[in-house]
């Protein structure tokens, strides 16, 4: 019984907390509105275009990467000569799945490579694209704090 009745106690102590800071709050914003001048006129709201995260280029000089993305220098291998470039970049950060699918479908665009595939195998999406000379394979795998990403590129001689 006593129990009961200390449990009830704690539990108005902290609806009249609760209470008082809500209360509190309000008294705040309506001081606020007062403070300001009757006569001003209404601001317009600022529309904010969203553009696409900035990118950067690293070893494949036409894929574009974001910024949130960094390079995995363990398990990216490239090879390289004066006419080919070829391998895996790997990537890691967070970017959220459908954003980083549409940076990939526009700047990939940009880049003049067109968008051949892709696979949704959860928690895995596959985008494949093309350009001459040139295929290459995004596998994305997001988790909840983590995005990875490997990029394939392969050359090819089908122009």
């Amino acid at each position: 019984m006593m129990r009961k009745q200390i449990f009830r106690m704690l539990g108005l102590i902290v609806a009249g907390i609760g209470l008082l800071g809500f209360l509190g709050g309000c008294g705040s914003v309506l001081q606020e509105q007062k403070k300001e001048s009757p006569t001003a006129p209404p601001v317009a709201p600022v529309v904010m275009k969203q553009e696409r995260p900035q990118g950067s280029y690293y070893d494949f000089e036409d894929i574009q990467i974001p910024n949130e993305l960094k390079v995995d220098t363990k398990n990216t291998k490239i090879f390289q000569t004066t006419n080919v470039v070829a391998g895996v970049l790997a990537l890691d950060g967070y970017v959220e799945m459908k954003s980083l699918l549409t940076f990939f479908k526009e700047g990939m665009a940009k880049d003049n490579w067109q968008l051949k595939g892709n696979f949704k195998l959860p928690p895995k999406t596959i985008l494949l694209f093309e350009k001459k000379n040139k295929r290459s394979v995004f596998f994305i795998e997001e988790t909840m704090f983590n995005t990875r990403l490997e990029i394939w590129l392969i050359p090819t001689t089908d122009g």
